[in-house]
């Protein structure tokens, strides 16, 4: 019997892995009100499912390239980096979960959210990158394009319940200033 390389499932657990430390991370980091089983569920669904397991399921008996391996884990550990600058920036500062109607009590520009809006959701879209590059295939790029989906209108969903809460002329500011997911280039200047 010819088992598989040791090294590739040594890259794939950990990468696998990653996505159920968004899960408990996030359950750490945010506010989850009673109404929020949908946002829960989803957030599992996407962390657990399409995450971990499918990295797992998917990498298992998949041929990765050092070179798949290397950019993989870079792109990875940028995720993860990001993720926990952003976390550690708005600690205490009350962030609900995605599709939530909780709003934080100011709007944090410090941290990551001087130049980007949505750094946590940012960090996600690159941790999905991550398994992409390491593992391509048809169904990681299916699980890429959900995933996407999926945080990018959680983002849009997330500035509708700022735009329409008490914050919305702050946001308004802040959103000339800060991308979406990506830093802008050249600074707006605030006008009043």
């Amino acid at each position: 019997m010819v088992g598989l390389p040791l090294w590739p499932l040594a890259f794939v657990f950990p990468l696998g892995v990653c996505f159920y430390y968004f899960l408990l991370a996030g359950a750490r980091t945010f506010e989850i009100g009673p109404d929020d089983d949908f946002s829960s569920g989803l957030a599992q669904f996407c962390f657990l499912v399409t995450g971990t397991l499918g990295t797992i399921f998917l990498g298992y008996r998949s041929d990765v390239s050092s070179l798949q391996a290397v950019a993989g884990a870079a792109l990875m550990a940028c995720s993860l980096g990001l993720y926990e600058w952003a976390r550690h920036t708005i600690a205490g500062r009350r962030f609900s979960i995605a599709w939530s109607i909780g709003v934080p009590e100011e709007v944090c520009a410090a941290g990551p959210y001087a130049r980007v809006r949505h750094p946590i959701y940012t960090s996600y879209i690159l941790a999905f990158a991550a398994q992409l590059v390491a593992l391509p295939s048809l169904w990681t790029a299916a699980i890429f394009l959900f995933n996407l989906a999926v945080f990018v209108h959680a983002a849009r969903a997330d500035e509708r319940t700022l735009a329409a809460s008490e914050l919305a002329a702050e946001y308004a500011r802040y959103k000339r200033r800060a991308g979406m997911f990506i830093p802008r280039l050249k600074k707006a200047r605030d006008r009043h």
